[in-house]
């Protein structure tokens, strides 16, 4: 019955016609003729704030919502839910909002991509797990094809698991907000695009300034904080104007008999709609026409709860490929472990007489049942699954993404049932399963299918779609949720930077060949601490090609840190037991007021054979690792303003130092009798400098230019 009524008002094509529907539903004018104050209110409002109160009554939650009547909290509910029926008009507003929950939640849903004569394969991807040929190719495009690029961040999700608060207000916090190694996740999105685009300007010397969108939403203030962040970066050294943000909407939350949950009178409980509200969004914010105003063709698309997505080249190999081959839409994927609570990437071949329709596509587990995915390995004792894991790590080709959105304005409907802890009318706390309609983005892609005479045999680039394959570690570790003892580690910050402490091993002993302890095992690290701890800006790399030519040789101690926030360097046979932590101000270039200007005008350092001997960190201190917040007995630390430089070569750097050198300066380190001096001279220009040359095999070739 709800959902007829939800059809009929989907076809309805004024505010007027969707009134004289609803008005002639029995529940409606039953209700309004018990209560004649609403009636009276009715009268004095516009009729789209009338269309929201008779939706609601039509949902059978009026008893719930103006059973304590007053003007002034029937203003803030019509506030609160006057853009959900607006958003949802493609399936009848607020009316096919309850229609659709009450089927997904009686699991009424049939059907789905494909259709019944489907077949589910694991997609054959291309291979980045190798740096090949083709390979090193992708990465070259990547390079070479960042200003077709713009990027698109969802950031809007509730992160109910990270309970994140606010030191001082003890408010929650949005996942954006999370320190995660000395900067917030949000921060360390945009340092991750500007390393790319840092790697541009080296290779072709020019300035790409990449647009970014980015999807906010009301829960937790999110969309206010992202602001702050930005503001109290001063936008990163960029222009404001090349960013531009648009909220999602807030849906109602209901129990699994259909009741919408309330925090008090007239005041719901509302929760972000899902992600894949966020392309009609973007059409209807101008978003679009914004990227296609600024030349842009294609997206990515990043989350900001997985720090290691930048690792190395799989997003510039990723993108690379996507912008090469034109493609339509893109999946970064990864091994998914059996019975992971992840989302599965699938080939959907459907035999169509005479031909057959294929569509490359997201299934997200909730859903295996439905279409009848067996979640088992992919050979006998294997821990991995036979279909990869979808990351939320898109390519999109806008045009063809707007097209889609015609097909289906809100991608990937599903219900939302988990138990969360709310505050209920009485003001008590109460934990209960909640539902919400949501949506995925990555499942625009169900609508990118394509028609071939037979059956493919190799699919890997012969569709418009496509899907990379890489080391899991260098994919995909997610922040989403706080630890909890005995729980595991997986999508946790800790488990998240132990990642990324293999991946920066791996680095410094497969590509730079140093000696560098093994990762400490989860329960080393919580009674002692990490065995060691290397932590670098992208801008060093992002490559790992390119951070092998800058660091060459070498030893890390057992529990020593080396922390490089620099892009300039050259070390070779560096020795280190204890702490260094060298950090340039400039990273990447000259600000011009507030603007980062890509630019040699940065801060460099060479090591040449140095020894560093110091305590290090103090191991009985209450240290944060994950948030890069350590206590140290004794450190050598090197600062350098603006366009400096630190040359030291053959000497040993003992117990601690604080060694900052100003802006226009080089400072000389040597040693004479076993003391340290440290000489200063005045530099118009950088003494040096690495050019980058891409040679005929697609490798980077870096070499040291002096001036």
């Amino acid at each position: 019955m709800l959902q007829s009524l939800a059809d009929q008002l989907a076809q309805c094509s004024s505010v007027k016609e969707k009134i004289e529907v609803l008005s002639n539903v029995l529940p409606v004018k039953d209700f309004l003729e018990k209560n004649p104050l609403l009636t009276s209110y009715i009268a004095k409002i516009f009729p789209e704030q009338e269309l929201v109160i008779k939706a609601i009554l039509a949902a059978g939650q009026g008893e719930k919502l103006f059973k304590s009547f007053t003007e002034d909290k029937v203003s803030l509910l019509l506030q609160q839910l006057s853009p959900v029926e607006k958003f949802y008009t493609s399936i009848g507003g607020i009316v096919g909002y309850q229609a659709r929950m009450l089927e997904l939640l009686a699991k009424a849903a049939v059907g789905g991509p494909g259709g019944l004569k489907s077949t589910y394969h694991a997609p054959e991807g291309i291979d980045l797990s190798e740096e090949n040929l083709q390979v090193r190719k992708a990465i070259i495009d990547g390079i070479d094809t960042l200003p077709l690029l713009a990027e698109i961040y969802p950031l809007g999700g509730a992160a109910d698991r990270l309970r994140l608060y606010d030191e001082k207000t003890g408010l929650p916090l949005p996942a954006a907000r999370l320190p995660f190694l000395g900067k917030t996740l949000l921060e360390g999105l945009i340092a991750d695009l500007q390393s790319r685009e840092y790697l541009h300007y080296k290779i072709y010397g020019k300035q790409v300034t990449t647009p970014v969108a980015v999807m906010t939403s009301e829960e937790k203030n999110n969309h206010r904080h992202i602001l702050d962040i930005c503001e109290e970066a001063n936008w990163f050294g960029r222009s404001s104007e090349s960013f531009k943000f648009f909220c999602q909407p807030m849906v109602p939350t209901i129990n699994r008999e259909g009741e919408w949950h309330l925090q008090g009178p007239l005041q719901l409980l509302l929760k972000p709609g899902g992600h894949g509200v966020i392309w009609r969004l973007a059409r209807e914010e101008g978003i679009f026409d914004w990227f296609f105003a600024a030349g842009r063709k294609k997206a990515l698309v990043r989350q900001v709860n997985n720090p290691v997505a930048n690792t190395d080249y799989g997003i510039i190999a990723f993108t690379g490929i996507g912008c090469a081959e034109d493609k339509r839409f893109g999946f970064a994927s990864c091994p998914r472990q059996v019975k992971a609570s992840e989302g599965i990437n699938v080939l959907i071949e459907t035999f169509m007489s005479p031909g057959y329709n294929y569509t490359l596509t997201n299934i997200e587990y909730c859903d295996f049942k439905k279409f009848g995915i067996v979640d088992q390995p992919e050979k006998p004792g294997s821990p991995y699954s036979k279909f990869p894991s979808n990351t939320n790590i898109l390519f999109v080709d806008l045009e063809a993404v707007q097209g889609a959105i015609t097909k289906c304005p809100i991608p990937g409907i599903l219900v939302n049932l988990k138990k969360l802890t709310y505050r209920t009318q009485c003001g008590q706390k109460k934990e209960e399963e909640v539902a919400r309609l949501e949506s995925t983005m990555q499942n625009i892609a169900d609508f990118f299918e394509e028609t071939h005479e037979s059956s493919l045999q190799n699919t890997g680039r012969q569709l418009k779609t496509y899907l990379t394959y890489n080391h899991r570690r260098k994919t995909i570790s997610a922040a989403k949720r706080e630890f909890t003892l005995g729980s595991s580690l997986l999508e946790t910050p800790e488990g998240c930077f132990l990642d990324i402490l293999k991946n920066n091993r791996d680095l410094l002993v497969d590509r730079c060949h140093m000696q560098v302890p093994v990762v400490s095992d989860p329960l080393h690290f919580f009674e002692k601490g990490p065995s060691f701890i290397f932590l670098y800006h992208p801008a060093l790399g992002p490559l790992y090609s390119v951070i092998a030519q800058k660091i060459r040789g070498g030893r890390l101690h057992p529990e020593s840190e080396l922390q490089l926030q620099i892009a300039e360097v050259d070390i070779e046979n560096l020795d280190l037991e204890g702490s260094l932590l060298i950090q340039a101000e400039a990273v990447m270039g000259h600000t011009e007021g507030q603007r980062l200007l890509y630019s040699e005008r940065c801060g460099r350092c060479v090591l040449k054979n140095v020894t560093v001997r110091n305590k290090g960190i103090d191991h009985d201190m209450p240290n944060v690792y994950w948030r890069n917040e350590i206590a140290r007995q004794e450190v050598c630390q090197i600062i350098l303003r603006g366009m400096s430089e630190f040359y030291a070569e053959n000497i040993v750097l003992s117990s601690d130092h604080f060694i900052e050198v100003p802006d226009g300066q080089r400072c000389i380190a040597t040693e004479i009798s076993g003391e340290l001096h440290l000489t200063f001279e005045k530099i118009e220009i950088p003494s040096w400098h690495w050019d980058y040359q891409i040679d005929s095999r697609y490798a980077l070739v870096l070499k040291t230019s002096h001036t």
